[in-house]
């Protein structure tokens, strides 16, 4: 079963859309259906759909931008669009934007089964192609994160930021994050700040250096930022992590 979404700021086109078609029987399930771009553009990647309608005319973002927002954050979805007009730029458009078909409006119940049908041979057909490639091999995009991320840990000193990762990976900034959350549970700021509090508790341990030093080596804005973010995340300040450890220290000897 297939998951569809509908994504069109006029509900009366998608309830007679939902009702005039055999969905369940066609081999599709109907996972929900926004008049809004952002909140569904949060829903495909948060839900991913396997085919998603989008109306080409839309307030905040039109069809292909939200085509591109969500393809550059990672969606995998099949798109199609449902229009007013039939012309050849929206045709040229839609090729450019990797959309599987589009609809005209009102929709004729008849002709988009007959497209669901052709849809849905295209969707196996890409299923089967996804079997046969699972766990042989490893994803190119999944093999270049793990690259970014073993030059973030042997470089977190250093000025990093999405632009710099995005432009020396190839990522996308908004792909970049999408990754972070997929394949780190965090945030690419936190895990950053992650590697630099961590750093700093060895400095901490190991040196008397002031903590402005140690907040400029590691980049922090300043060393009152370093205080209250390094609490943040330890529950104590630097100073205190420091007086903490020496008497640890002392204690074994």
């Amino acid at each position: 079963m297939y998951k569809v979404m509908f994504v069109d700021d006029e509900p009366w086109v998608i309830i007679d859309i939902l009702h005039s078609i055999p969905w369940k029987e066609l081999g599709f399930e109907i996972t929900g259906h926004y008049e809004k771009a952002m909140e569904a553009r949060d829903a495909v990647i948060r839900l991913s759909p396997d085919l998603v309608f989008v109306d080409i005319q839309m307030p905040v973002m039109n069809g292909f931008e939200f085509i591109t927002n969500c393809q550059e954050a990672g969606s995998q979805a099949a798109f199609v669009i449902l229009s007013a007009y039939s012309d050849f730029e929206l045709t040229r458009k839609a090729i450019q934007a990797s959309v599987l078909d589009y609809c005209l409006k009102p929709v004729n119940p008849a002709v988009l089964i007959k497209t669901l049908g052709e849809i849905r041979e295209r969707l196996d057909q890409a299923d089967t192609a996804k079997q046969v490639i699972k766990q042989v091999y490893v994803p190119q995009n999944e093999q270049r994160f793990h690259k970014m991320l073993e030059f973030i840990n042997g470089n977190f000193r250093g000025k990093i930021s999405l632009r710099t990762l995005s432009e020396k990976f190839y990522f996308n900034e908004h792909y970049i994050c999408y990754l972070f959350k997929k394949f780190t549970g965090t945030t690419f700021a936190n895990y950053l700040t992650g590697l630099k509090i961590d750093e700093a508790k060895k400095i901490l341990n190991t040196t008397h250096l002031p903590l402005r030093v140690i907040a400029d080596e590691l980049r922090f804005n300043d060393s009152a930022y370093f205080s209250r973010t390094f609490k943040r995340i330890c529950g104590i300040t630097p100073s205190e992590y420091r007086k903490k450890t020496s008497k640890h220290e002392n204690s074994n000897d």
